[in-house]
């Protein structure tokens, strides 16, 4: 299939970086290779995408995967609930057609051994990638507690660097969804002989934080058969990794940059893999949207919903 390739320029966190946009004979899917988005690895490395002719476009979590789709290098992306909200909130042409993953306590902060309680954080630095759903969750948790947000030093980070920083001093803390959590608790922890704990995590804010695939309009009316074989291959992902645990595991495992298959296993059951898009959904994005202080009503984000391919009509 001949395409036609056409530079696009995206300023990302300041840096200039070069993707290549959508031709119209190609369809795009862009997400991270991290444990939120196991489903979408799964599909690629049993080779349903390229049976497909869905291409991949690797991304630094879901803020480059929506920032992939808004500037149209990329006619689908998966996405955490953050950058879900922000973009619900601004921009009518894309959709979310279906939740495939998610887990209230997918979200974890680790920390120096002195640092005792959420309150300790207080005069201190964490690091995180802000924007992220981590970074919501991590907010939300400190006001749970009682913390003075403003007290607490946040340092933006690319989130495959924070166990350096963390090992080199030069944060107190990280907050992280996996696999960078528990590769803090082993490189800046284990193996650098560093005393690290995890001091909370993002269960009990009434939230699942639902992982998300989304769709831009274009894409949707000029070819709505490659978003149905794109939830249906999510949809057979999923039963793949429910059926065949540790295969699954195995296959996961090099992609993440966990350090081998039992690892994944710790990150992967703070999980829930099931397509769809309900009522607890819906509440989960709210929520993001509210600790955040973005105007996202409900009516808004279920007219930014596109439901009909969802696995048995149930849009």
């Amino acid at each position: 299939m001949l395409s036609l390739v056409v530079v696009g320029l995206l300023v990302v966190s300041g840096l200039a970086v070069l993707l290549p946009m959508v031709s119209d004979d190609s369809v795009t899917v862009a997400f991270t290779d991290k444990s939120n988005y196991e489903t979408l690895i799964i599909a690629k490395e049993k080779g349903w995408l390229d049976e497909a002719g869905i291409r991949h476009l690797h991304v630094m979590g879901g803020v480059g995967a929506m920032e992939a789709l808004t500037t149209g290098s990329a006619d689908m992306a998966a996405t955490g609930d953050g950058p879900a909200v922000n973009v619900l909130s601004k921009n009518e042409n894309v959709k979310i057609v279906a939740r495939f993953i998610g887990g209230e306590g997918m979200h974890r902060f680790i920390a120096h051994s002195d640092i005792k309680s959420p309150q300790d954080l207080e005069g201190k630095k964490v690091g995180l990638q802000v924007g992220s759903s981590t970074h919501g969750a991590f907010m939300a948790w400190l006001d749970d507690n009682g913390v003075d947000r403003d007290k607490v030093t946040i340092a933006h980070q690319p989130p495959n660097q924070l166990h350096h920083s963390m090992r080199n001093g030069d944060i107190d803390a990280m907050a992280g969804s996996e696999p960078w959590a528990i590769n803090t608790e082993r490189m800046a922890g284990k193996t650098s002989g560093m005393d690290v704990h995890e001091i909370g995590n993002s269960s009990g804010q009434g939230s699942t934080f639902p992982i998300t695939l989304f769709a831009t309009q274009r894409i949707i009316d000029r070819n709505p058969e490659a978003v149905q074989t794109m939830v249906d291959i999510l949809d057979r992902s999923n039963q793949f990794i429910l059926d065949s645990w540790d295969e699954a595991m195995e296959l996961i495992y090099p992609y993440t940059g966990v350090e081998n298959a039992t690892e994944q296993d710790a990150c992967s059951r703070l999980q829930f893999y099931e397509v769809g898009f309900d009522e607890t959904d819906v509440q989960s994005l709210l929520i993001a949207a509210e600790r955040r202080n973005i105007e996202l009503t409900e009516e808004r984000l279920l007219a930014g919903t596109d439901l009909r391919f969802l696995p048995g009509g149930n849009g």
